[in-house]
């Protein structure tokens, strides 16, 4: 296979920059060999590909297709090479989570999903909206468990929508209260996850906000439900959080009348790219496991 594929890559640092001088130094080869080998393509293929002047070349009608076509067959031969490699020697699954969402989804779907594929290394990466997105972007993380949105380079899985809570020391006033109302909130000291952080969870609590008349005094902003929950056992305030976040002990959540609109929690991988067999098994145990659930 890279026999047969060697010339068209050669063949394609010369068209890179239509300079052999150039992309023999790339080679690390000569100049005479370049062209040498550039000849030898041009006569198993039946086409020339390169016009050739004194000092320069240019690449003609048929250079310029095989150019063209010839990107996109390393491509596809570099990923079919790759899913081989992975199927063989054992793939990994590299996954993002906010953790205050994934309660309860991970733990069941890794058992259906081991049974099916156990040559499969996952890796859960316990990261921020911003790190999750730019590591996807990147291809740093396969897949996403987070806050769907409407960006459309992010392809979303539904798992589960999760309601709002206002999360209450029991030393609060409002700790013996059985709901909150918007007005309610007015003047107290909120505590809530960092808007470039998690930008899903501050649309939705702002946007409630906003419709509701309440002026939020914002106490603090925080990274991660870790050091939320540390803000409330401060007593630094009380604090927006998804049902069921896990916030340590002493602390009640109470519901919101009216409710606010709830979280879509979602799987989300690149939109350019077709998920692997593993993956797609992955998608389907968490959105399986939670069906059932519900």
């Amino acid at each position: 296979m890279e026999l047969r594929l060697q010339p068209l890559r050669v063949f394609l640092e010369v068209a890179q920059d239509q300079n052999i001088s150039a992309a023999a130094r790339r080679l690390g080869i000569s100049q005479p060999a370049l062209s040498r080998q550039i000849k030898g393509f041009e006569e198993e293929l039946g086409w020339e590909l390169l016009e050739r002047g004194g000092k320069s070349v240019q690449l003609t009608r048929a250079g310029e297709v095989v150019a063209q076509e010839g990107k996109r067959i390393l491509r596809a031969v570099e990923s079919g090479y790759e899913r081989m490699r992975r199927e063989i020697e054992g793939a990994e699954m590299r996954v993002g989570y906010a953790p205050s969402l994934a309660e309860g989804l991970i733990e069941r779907a890794m058992r259906c999903f081991v049974e099916k594929h156990p040559r499969v290394r996952v890796s859960w990466y316990d990261s921020s909206t911003e790190e999750m997105w730019r590591k996807l972007g990147t291809g740093e993380l396969d897949l996403i468990l987070e806050v769907a949105t409407d960006d459309p380079a992010i392809t979303w899985t539904t798992l589960r929508r999760k309601e709002f809570r206002v999360a209450v020391p029991e030393g609060h006033d409002f700790a013996k209260r059985r709901f909150l109302k918007p007005e309610d909130l007015d003047g107290e000291r909120l505590l809530l996850l960092s808007r470039h952080e998690y930008p899903g969870y501050w649309e939705k609590v702002s946007g409630y906000f906003a419709e509701n008349g309440v002026n939020a005094k914002v106490a603090g902003e925080f990274d991660g439900i870790t050091s939320l929950a540390l803000g409330l056992e401060a007593g630094l305030g009380i604090a927006l959080v998804a049902e069921g976040a896990r916030i340590g002990e002493g602390v009640r959540l109470l519901k919101l009348k009216p409710v606010p609109e709830p979280i879509c929690v979602a799987l989300g991988h690149a939109s350019r790219r077709r998920l692997e067999t593993w993956e797609q098994d992955f998608v389907a145990a968490m959105t399986g496991l939670e069906t059932r659930r519900t």
